[in-house]
């Protein structure tokens, strides 16, 4: 029994460790904003921070009516920046955050957080 138990155990692992992961597919153009910003997601996830910026600006300009999504892609856009270490860039699409955004706290306190920590680490 404890023999059967054994190699039970040793062959889920050996399949688990085995089975392809999932293919990150492209969002279609019918989807969502929500869909493409956690397409967007994946792909900094992945460290793919040129393309995800370029489905974070989609975001933006595609879907200005879902303000909150907007907030968060320019939010994660200039955190993509600030990933690749180009802080420059990255201050100016955080304070725009600020300035597009401002109703919209949650992406606008994180980004005047990381306002201040680049230009700590700047202008030092």
């Amino acid at each position: 029994m404890k023999n059967i138990i054994l190699i039970s155990l040793i062959l889920l692992f050996v399949f688990s460790c085995t089975k392809d992961k999932p293919t990150l597919r492209k969002p279609r153009a019918e989807s969502s904003a929500r869909d493409i910003l956690e397409y967007a997601r994946a792909l900094f996830n992945k460290e793919e921070y040129e393309e995800a910026i370029k489905e974070y600006r989609y975001v933006i300009a595609h879907y200005p009516q879902n303000k909150e999504e907007c907030a968060w892609a320019q939010y994660e856009l200039a955190y993509s920046y600030y990933y690749m270490e180009k802080y420059e860039k990255a201050l100016k699409e955080f304070k725009k955050v600020e300035d597009f955004y401002p109703d919209q706290s949650g992406p606008v306190i994180l980004a005047k957080k990381m306002i201040t920590k680049i230009q700590i680490e700047l202008y030092r």
